[in-house]
């Protein structure tokens, strides 16, 4: 790259507002409800070595200060094993049984470990309320169902996908969505789809997704790239907004590559973003606005993309060693945490980053950094407006107008 465009790269992360961070080497899961999105878990990532070789694992609650650098801990356990994936649900917070939700947590023996996050906080009772015994191998794949918070989808070894019904967190019931593939392989991560309550899917480290239909128990569609049978996945996620669209992200450092699948037409994925040089571990699309996806991985980048337009918007501060986990939070709009194995759990803000131009094929290498982005995020758009003209016209528009103006 060119001297100008290395200075513009380094302006661009300098400029990136870090809210707050603390020294872990963890994977997160932000609060569930409105009254809790200040608050992020925390769990010890499985393979993960501290500076002091301390093998110990816990499970820490912190509240985020958007006004200050710091992450207050609230609380927190020591626990038997260390984390692959941590989730957080809102079952119980509507009725008041349980006010803060579920914490689960994907562990390195293949257990999936039931907490509840009031008990965290308070420091008494011990917060591990159930553990689920049922995979082989370690739990990779993790996730509260957002419409039906009781059901909690996980995968792991030998292409195993379990449903665990949490209506009794302290009983908790788990059952098959169907038939697992003849293919066999670990299962690297698992998502509800955000439109259809009842709509699964799974990706493995064999490159084959699959999605499953509860209601009608079994698989409804499986689909791999053909022309890359070896790619290894890492992540699958649905577009927020159109109930057919995922985005396949691979850990393979010869096809680095996020590719959108829209299934009505799972033959092929529509389009490609390219600009990792190694491996993606992690993506998330963001819930406020279905036009900025984030991924990071070996390569210690995080970027930040449209998919619509397969553009690159804009690259976030490389972290020093690989990046393993990137969430946003579900109701702070711009904000997301980001984890590496540098030890350093980051919550990071969008606002007000400068913006790279259009990556064009080329690959987010070649981007130059600097320019003010052209599109305002969905949370910061006008979801409706009138004004009056001559005539006694007024003109009007309104997010359900789709873009047109009535007179």
């Amino acid at each position: 790259a060119s001297p100008r465009r290395e200075r513009d790269r380094e302006r661009s992360r300098a400029a990136m507002p870090r809210v707050a961070s603390v020294s872990r080497s963890s994977t997160v899961a932000w609060g569930a409800s409105p009254a809790h999105a200040h608050l992020i878990a925390s769990g010890t990532k499985a393979g993960a070595i501290s500076d002091s070789f301390d093998n110990t694992s816990h499970l820490e609650l912190f509240q985020i200060d958007l006004n200050s650098s710091d992450m207050l801990r609230l609380g927190g356990v020591q626990t038997t094993e260390r984390f692959h994936r941590l989730t957080w649900g809102n079952a119980g917070i509507d009725d008041g049984s349980i006010p803060y939700g579920i914490l689960a947590g994907g562990m390195d023996d293949g257990t999936i470990k039931i907490y509840n996050p009031e008990l965290l906080l308070s420091g008494g009772a011990d917060p591990l309320v159930a553990t689920v015994e049922k995979h082989s191998g370690p739990v990779r794949g993790l996730e509260f169902n957002p419409t039906m918070s009781h059901l909690l989808a996980s995968g792991a070894g030998e292409s195993e996908v379990y449903i665990t019904d949490l209506s009794h967190p302290t009983k908790p019931s788990v059952f098959h969505p169907g038939v697992k593939p003849n293919q066999s392989a670990d299962i690297a991560c698992v998502a509800w789809n955000r439109k259809v309550a009842h709509i699964l899917a799974s990706t493995s480290h064999s490159g084959l997704s699959v999605v499953w239909d509860l209601k009608l128990k079994r698989p409804v569609i499986s689909f791999t790239d053909t022309n890359n049978k070896g790619q290894r996945n890492s992540v699958i996620a649905w577009n927020p907004e159109v109930a057919t669209q995922v985005v396949v992200a691979s850990e393979d450092d010869a096809s680095p590559t996020l590719q959108i699948w829209d299934l009505r037409n799972a033959l092929a994925p529509v389009s490609e973003l390219v600009g990792h040089t190694k491996g993606i571990l992690t993506a998330a699309w963001c819930p406020n606005d279905p036009q900025i996806l984030v991924s990071a991985g070996k390569d210690n980048r995080t970027l930040c993309w449209d998919p619509s337009r397969s553009e690159l918007i804009c690259e976030m501060p490389s972290a020093a060693n690989w990046t393993f986990d990137v969430q946003w939070s579900p109701r702070l709009p711009a904000i997301l945490a980001s984890c590496s194995f540098d030890g350093e759990l980051s919550v990071l803000s969008l606002q007000d980053l400068p913006v790279a131009d259009a990556v064009n094929g080329y690959g987010a290498e070649h981007a130059h950094v600097g320019a003010r982005p052209m599109r305002a995020p969905k949370w910061l758009q006008r979801p409706c407006g009138a004004t009056f003209g001559f005539g006694g016209k007024i003109a009007y528009f309104s997010s359900a107008s789709a873009g047109g103006v009535s007179v």
